[in-house]
């Protein structure tokens, strides 16, 4: 069974665009995708995908809120690469069984994939979403909300595997998607991935006859993912939804609700939901202003800018001192407002500001919540930085000996993360002295900043280590060959292409990483 070439090239743009997750940082891999993309191109339209060995993913502790954490996974990237070209493929069977978007009961994740990468068709989804339970409540007396469940760790297999058979898949590839499932979740028989973007097309998907009884039941309903909302008259209707849906998932997919989140409003206590979910809630006028900025230069969830393309006016309002009143604005309340922390550091990341990353390093154990966007932010935001790299990197070494960070193994690889994507944060002894001692995604970290810092005699000897790295490590490892003299890379990744057994993406790897010219590279 064998992809289209324009499934591939698609989804090679859509790890570049998106990214294979907004949960981690990008891995080098897709770096390594996009450069050496032709090739890869030419290998895998001609590659029987039903003869693919799953390479090992991933999987972390992650913060949801202050106190509540999800598992997050990070596939191999060339596995994202290829369920994201399989959904590309064949995503449209799945949606034209969905609710029809003018019904405007389902709005998360529609699949409509853009030709610039991005795999879902409408940026202002959230807010029409609201918009619509806004609207239906007008009409109703009555809000039911509710919830399901820990819902992606619950997906039973055997209903993703029955809906891709409805939605009527090719057989081949639904035994390449549950090969993967079984493989994520070590042959537990239910969980989808938290994380890769293709994984909300699938959860999407065993929903569908989960909408369809509500629709079948006469229920006006708005869904955003696993949140649900039900408008009805009378607060006897409320309270019989609430028994209908327990039903509804019992019976379809021994699913249940989560009962903190089960709840029925008036509409007049709903309308105040929804304008707390349309409103951007500014603290001052200052903020109002600050938002209207980032909105002009970032109109998507994913699109960059050039943080010199604001004006001068527009790059002070992003001053070190604005961005510490806004933030610990949101802080320094009872119940600090996570979620709106988490948008702010996704818009300065995406406007690259880097005025507030002092203030972020120094203030981070308070950020762990939104620690996932924190450190995207800091990625992007460095790359413009032109303060005191010393005194940064001295500040996340400090963060990397705190007991906090070192005992969650996401918080450490986030922030070392910094170091593997900034040359200029020149504190390479501090991690080599650690990647003895290290776990094996610290070491794939610490390999990649050597990377960065162009080390390549620290590389050197690492080269008998090979055969016993982890995947992850390994592929690091490749990479980081490239800045090795010609000769002495040549001579050393042909003679692991002719003694070991390599992967789909080791192999891809390796030879991106022997067409890499690095005449006249400084050593370190």
């Amino acid at each position: 069974m064998k992809l289209k070439e324009q499934s591939i090239t698609w989804a090679i743009k859509h790890l570049e665009v998106e990214k294979d997750t907004d949960l981690f940082p990008s891995p080098k891999e897709i770096t390594v995708f996009s450069e050496h993309q032709e090739k890869l191109i030419k290998k895998l339209k001609d590659y029987d995908i039903s003869q693919h060995k799953i390479s090992p993913s991933r999987r972390f502790v992650i913060p949801k809120t202050e106190l509540s954490y999800r598992i997050a996974t990070q596939l191999d990237p060339l596995d994202s690469l290829l369920l994201a070209a399989i959904l590309y493929e064949y995503g449209e069977l799945i949606e034209k069984r969905r609710r029809p978007v003018s019904e405007k009961s389902v709005f998360s994740y529609r699949f409509n994939p853009l030709k610039n990468g991005i795999f879902y068709s409408n940026e202002n989804s959230w807010k029409q979403f609201w918009e619509s339970c806004l609207e239906k409540s007008k009409r109703k007396k009555f809000v039911v909300q509710m919830d399901i469940s820990d819902f992606y760790n619950q997906i039973y297999h055997h209903t993703v595997e029955n809906q891709l058979a409805e939605s009527k898949f090719n057989n081949q590839i639904i035994k390449f998607i549950m090969r993967l499932l079984e493989d994520i979740t070590k042959t537990v028989s239910r969980g989808l991935p938290i994380g890769p973007h293709s994984s909300h097309l699938l959860a999407e998907m065993t929903l569908i006859p989960i909408d369809d009884s509500l629709s079948i039941r006469g229920l006006d309903f708005c869904r955003y993912a696993d949140d649900i909302f039900v408008f009805v008259d009378t607060e006897k209707d409320a309270y019989k939804t609430v028994y209908q849906m327990a039903d509804i998932l019992d019976k379809q997919q021994r699913l249940v609700l989560q009962n903190q989140k089960t709840k029925i409003f008036t509409s007049e206590e709903f309308f105040d939901v929804c304008q707390k979910n349309l409103d951007d809630n500014s603290q001052n006028e200052q903020e109002d202003e600050m938002i209207r900025v980032l909105k002009k230069y970032t109109t998507g969830p994913y699109q960059g800018t050039n943080f010199y393309q604001l004006t001068e006016e527009e790059q002070e309002l992003f001053s070190e001192e604005n961005i510490r009143y806004l933030i610990t604005g949101y802080l320094d309340i009872d119940e600090p407002d996570y979620k709106k922390i988490r948008w702010l550091y996704r818009r300065l990341g995406q406007l690259g500001a880097p005025d507030g990353i002092m203030f972020t390093v120094l203030n981070i154990q308070q950020l762990i919540p939104a620690i996932s966007d924190v450190c995207h932010y800091l990625i992007s935001a460095s790359r413009n930085f032109h303060d005191d790299f010393l005194l940064l990197g001295d500040h996340i070494v400090n963060i990397l000996d705190d007991e906090l960070f070192e005992i969650n193994e996401y918080f450490y690889i986030a922030v070392l993360n910094l170091f593997a994507s900034n040359s200029k944060l020149n504190h390479l002894n501090k991690l080599l002295s650690q990647f003895s001692s290290s776990s094996s995604e610290v070491k794939r970290k610490i390999i990649l900043a050597a990377y960065e810092a162009n080390a390549s005699t620290w590389i050197r000897e690492l080269k008998e280590l090979f055969s016993t790295l982890d995947p992850w490590s390994r592929r690091a490892l490749l990479i980081a060959c490239s800045i090795l003299p010609e000769d002495e890379k040549n001579h050393y990744l042909r003679h692991l292409k002719n003694t070991h057994t390599l992967s789909l993406s080791e192999e891809t790897v390796l030879e991106w990483s022997l067409s890499k010219k690095n005449i006249g590279l400084e050593t370190k």
